[in-house]
């Protein structure tokens, strides 16, 4: 049987969060909860939308997993939970999932994820390959700190 509260955000539906427990969108977003270690819940969220589908991974306190994602959240998002059946990743392999390393650009996310990280302000940029101007920065910065101090400890000394 499935529902729209996270296993266990509701005491009267006698389940419990826990690997393995996934849910759906809608707009064909997944969850997949892979750990829950202690007070937190390690998931995947894979945006079907894209292909070959991306998947997002995160950890979060377990009472804001289930205020997010449970019916009633403050985006109005549904998701339809199960713990009781196995998650299918032949949705993910069917719809192009890839073996190897896996890439998390949160910002081509158009979908219940996007809304998702948008609501948990998540932030990501893409990052200059030409580190070699920051590095110089960096040294002339910390070199105008060094001369300040030096200067401020000098006149200590009068």
């Amino acid at each position: 049987m499935s529902t729209h509260d996270v296993p266990g955000a509701n005491p009267d539906n006698h389940d419990e969060l826990k690997l393995g427990c996934w849910a759906e969108h809608d707009d064909g977003s997944l969850i997949f909860v892979e750990s829950t270690e202690g007070d937190r819940v390690i998931y995947s969220m894979f945006d079907m939308a894209k292909t070959p589908p991306v998947e997002y991974r995160d950890a979060m306190a377990q009472p804001t997993f289930e205020k997010t994602f449970s019916f009633g959240n403050d985006l109005n998002e549904v998701w339809t939970w199960h713990d009781k059946t196995p998650f299918d990743w032949n949705r993910i392999i069917r719809a192009g999932g890839q073996d190897g390393p896996r890439h998390a650009f949160a910002e081509h996310v158009e979908t219940a994820a996007d809304r998702i990280r948008d609501s948990l302000r998540l932030k990501g940029e893409a990052i200059s390959r030409d580190l070699g101007h920051r590095a110089e920065q960096t040294v002339s910065r910390s070199r105008g700190v060094w001369d300040k101090l030096s200067r401020a400890i000098a006149e200590l000394g009068k």
